[in-house]
């Protein structure tokens, strides 16, 4: 008796690949005389190293999901939904979906964002709570130099030129670039760099007065007098 086939029906079979067993959902499909069955999504491990159980609590896994809110923490994410920030209202509808069972890679799909910023959000929320709608400061960039560069820098730039075996009497910010690079405090410097490194200390560089000299014998009353 030839064997019948019921065409586009999806079921679910197993598939071992290197040793473990996976779910997909297949359909059989006619191509001529031949049947042939089409993968049509894959449902993942039978038995996958993390779950979800029956009670909602939560570990950290590639399957993951917010965890259960109160009604008071479900109105406050429907509320940040018409947030006016971007931010809040993705990481509201992101928490929002995940708690309806939608999994990361669909969520990003609905969103079309990257999928880590869905668990990003998710995990968030499950750690932190509310405060995960919170936008966090960016973190600054890392210092260039060690405090002790610093000090000597600083250092430097208070003391007289003269002092240093310098032939000016005052520093500009040129001159304290030149002279920290050559004496090898750093590498590299901007001259903005060390403008903001004086101010945040308070130092001002003093300015070169320009003097003018006559043969008129009155010219100091004249100019001090």
């Amino acid at each position: 008796m030839p064997k019948l086939y019921v065409l586009d029906r999806m079921f679910e079979r197993t598939k071992f690949i290197h040793g473990r067993e996976y779910r997909y959902l297949v359909k059989n499909e006619r191509r001529g005389d031949v049947v042939i069955q089409k993968v049509v999504k894959y449902l993942g491990p039978v038995d996958p190293v993390y779950t979800k159980d029956v009670n909602k609590t939560w570990r950290s896994n590639a399957w993951l999901f917010a965890r259960s809110v109160t009604e008071s923490e479900k109105k406050m994410l429907n509320t940040a939904l018409v947030s006016s920030s971007a931010f809040v209202r993705d990481r509201a509808r992101i928490i929002l979906l995940s708690l309806d069972g939608g999994q990361s890679k669909e969520i990003s799909g609905r969103m079309g964002c990257d999928v880590r910023k869905v668990r990003n959000a998710v995990h968030a929320f499950n750690t932190n709570g509310l405060k995960a709608l919170q936008k966090g400061k960016a973190k600054g960039a890392e210092p260039k130099f060690t405090k002790e560069q610093y000090a000597k820098m600083l250092m430097i730039a208070s003391t007289e030129p003269q002092k240093l075996g310098m032939h000016f009497t005052t520093w500009s910010l040129p001159k304290l670039r030149k002279y920290f690079i050559e004496k090898e405090i750093v590498d590299s410097i901007s001259i903005e760099t060390i403008r903001c490194l004086l101010k945040a200390d308070g130092i001002k560089l003093r300015k070169s007065r320009r003097r003018q000299y006559s043969n008129d014998p009155e010219f100091d009353k004249k100019n001090y007098g």
